[in-house]
């Protein structure tokens, strides 16, 4: 139970919120709920604003990771269309983000939803299932660490091997768990939490951002 203590310990908790970023994220949660009323949400990306949406965030984070297309590619990936000019494997890379952001529309219409390991490693595979070398829907087997693009300074370094199988177990028990901060500081823990476990050899900031999305 202590070890099981510690490895939670290593998560981030919600900040406590000042007063006025609570009223912020009140006013947000008014326009949510007057959205939610007004609109019938297919579970598509279907209709072309949601289409153009969807184009943005595949292209978006995809481009962080060094797989750069045009927004009409995306926009053509995002309606199962072939884009014209990128490469086979920023293709697959786009399209992978594609039925992973689709499947998380899916979940966010399931009442009984629960977030657990398995749905983070089948994110993942979704992503990065074109490179097996990068090992899709699999935790990393060594260290990882982040460089500092001109000197190769490391920056970061991700969780310890053995503390992933209960890292990643303890990020979804709090997902399950509602703290109070509301969606909008709980998708941003989420995004940091991901990305500081660094739980993958290959996609971390791909699957932190489609967390997001989805909490």
């Amino acid at each position: 139970m202590k070890d099981n203590n510690r490895v939670t310990s290593m998560l981030f908790c919600s900040p406590p919120l000042l007063n006025r970023e609570a009223e912020v994220l009140a006013e947000i949660e008014v326009q949510r709920t007057q959205l939610r009323h007004r609109l019938v949400e297919p579970r598509r990306w279907l209709g072309s604003l949601r289409r153009l949406s969807l184009a943005r965030a595949i292209q978006g984070s995809n481009s962080i990771e060094g797989y750069d297309a045009a927004l009409d590619d995306a926009a053509a990936v995002a309606m199962g269309e072939e884009p014209l000019d990128v490469g086979e494997e920023t293709r697959l890379a786009l399209q992978g983000y594609r039925d992973a952001m689709t499947y998380v529309l899916q979940l966010a219409a399931e009442a009984d939803f629960q977030y657990d390991k398995r749905l983070f490693k089948s994110l993942h595979f979704m992503m990065t299932g074109h490179r097996l070398d990068t090992r899709p829907g699999l935790w990393r087997i060594g260290d990882i660490y982040v460089r500092r693009g001109e000197t190769g300074e490391v920056v970061y370094e991700g969780a310890e091997v053995d503390h992933l199988p209960g890292l990643m177990e303890a990020l979804a028990l709090t997902l399950n768990q509602d703290d109070g901060s509301g969606p909008v500081v709980r998708a941003g823990m989420a995004h940091l939490n991901l990305v500081m476990v660094h739980p993958f050899k290959d996609g971390n900031g791909r699957m932190a951002r489609c967390l997001q999305s989805l909490v």
